[in-house]
């Protein structure tokens, strides 16, 4: 085999909480009593042509910047990494521990668990650095159209309704009449192998556009990605690494949720992302490797501009639309900033592409991305760097539904537009930097 230009290494931390801590991923906080498996910080490092990128992959619902930066400070300083060339993406899973306050509940957060997770983040980018070595890439994709939907379906009156809203959707006084699946999904789940120099595989990016909330319940879990690691580990070796990203799935959720089924779909987007590995076709010499990032302030949402009906057309299970959530969001959006500062970041290995978002992308946003890039293979990679929440296309608001809900969205829509903008023009600038 000849020699590659290429040279990769994977770090791994494991950052799994105390027990005891509070849990996200519903409205309203559980109690966790215990660890079903690890959540990890895991980091992908690439060096070609005298620039590094690294890719962290966190199992958390979402990193807020203030974490992020000094994570990537921290990182930077060790490894000589330009910042800006560090991306630190977050599965979020909803089996994890708060890590901000206002997710619609406040003083859920641990201050002594988030003060490590900085320390903890670099020293997995420092561990792929110290491990870097000639290697070759293949790029690798399934389509997987099982064990998933868009979680949004519309009514005759143009309202959206989310599909786990089966009271407000099977009520046929309330809706006599849905017109279908408000939107697509994004099939591809890809796969990114690298090989060292004798062809054994020894590390992996992934990346699937569905919702990280299979598993849900009170013990600690990296869900659906955290099978798929172990089964990659299991067919490719015990040294085999692992670094996922969500796609811009925020409106993308699976069909076989809840602990009693969320193991099956589980276990075949597992199968899935091992046949696109083990069916990846190389990428031949010279592999470029760059990032780039930008920081631009973008309009916060109007909490005027909700609809006075918005909340209450909801029904999230007898009736309930939970009005004591999500009316003080409007008091607490309305008092942040006009501006916020929003990280973007693009990164590339080769002809393959990873696109930032500091939130959560609807996936018409996504598609968006993906067709506007210059490169043949391009991913988005959620909840990177910040959590803004929900960012909804204008169709969407005009919809209503959960997701545009004041406080899961805290992002005007021209706002959103200009972070899906800014990131477009990053991927162009590194595909014409070549």
């Amino acid at each position: 085999m000849s020699a590659s230009s290429l040279r990769v290494g994977f770090g791994e931390v494991d950052i799994t909480p105390p027990i005891g801590l509070k849990m996200c991923g519903s409205l309203q906080p559980r109690i966790n009593v215990g660890v079903d498996d690890p959540l990890m910080a895991k980091t992908l490092v690439a060096s070609a042509g005298g620039k590094t990128v690294a890719i962290v992959g966190v199992d958390l619902i979402g990193i807020p910047k203030d974490l992020a930066d000094a994570a990537i400070d921290e990182a930077a300083r060790r490894t000589g990494i330009d910042r800006d060339k560090i991306m630190i993406s977050c599965s979020h899973t909803h089996s994890g521990p708060y890590t901000i306050e206002g997710l619609y509940s406040f003083d859920v957060t641990d201050g002594p668990y988030l003060s490590t997770l900085p320390t903890a983040i670099a020293t997995s980018v420092e561990k792929a650095l110290a491990v870097v070595q000639p290697a070759t890439m293949h790029v690798g994709r399934s389509l997987v159209y099982h064990y998933l939907h868009n979680r949004r379906v519309l009514a005759k009156d143009g309202k959206a309704i989310n599909t786990w809203m089966g009271n407000l959707a099977g009520d046929l006084e309330r809706t006599p009449q849905l017109l279908g699946t408000a939107g697509p999904i994004d099939p591809e789940l890809w796969v990114v192998r690298f090989d060292d120099m004798t062809g054994k595989p020894f590390g992996a990016f992934v990346n699937f556009t569905l919702h990280v909330n299979t598993h849900f319940g009170t013990r600690y879990s990296a869900d659906y990605p955290g099978v798929i690691a172990a089964n990659m580990r299991h067919v490719y070796g015990a040294d085999f690494s692992t670094v996922f990203t969500p796609g811009a799935c925020a409106n993308i959720n699976t069909t076989q949720g809840g602990l009693a089924h969320w193991r099956e779909a589980a276990e075949f987007f597992s199968e899935q992302a091992i046949a696109a590995a083990r069916s990846a076709i190389p990428v031949e010499e010279p592999v470029a490797v760059d990032g780039a990032r930008r920081d631009p302030a973008v309009e916060r949402r109007d909490p005027g501009s909700q609809p006075g009906e918005a909340i209450g057309r909801l029904d999230w299970g007898e009736g309930n639309s939970y009005p004591e959530v999500f009316e003080p969001m409007l008091d607490h959006i309305g008092a942040l900033p006009d501006k916020i500062v929003v990280p973007v970041n693009a990164m590339r290995i080769g002809p393959f592409a990873v696109a930032s978002n500091p939130g959560e992308l609807f996936v018409e946003h996504g598609l968006t991305i993906k067709r506007e890039s210059p490169f043949p293979y391009t991913t988005v990679a959620e909840l990177t760097n910040e959590v803004i929440l929900y960012q909804p296309t204008r169709e969407a608001f005009e919809e209503q539904g959960y997701e545009t809900l004041v406080g899961a969205n805290r992002v005007s829509i021209d706002g959103i537009e200009e972070i899906v903008g800014t990131v477009v023009s990053l991927l162009e600038e590194l595909w014409g930097a070549e």
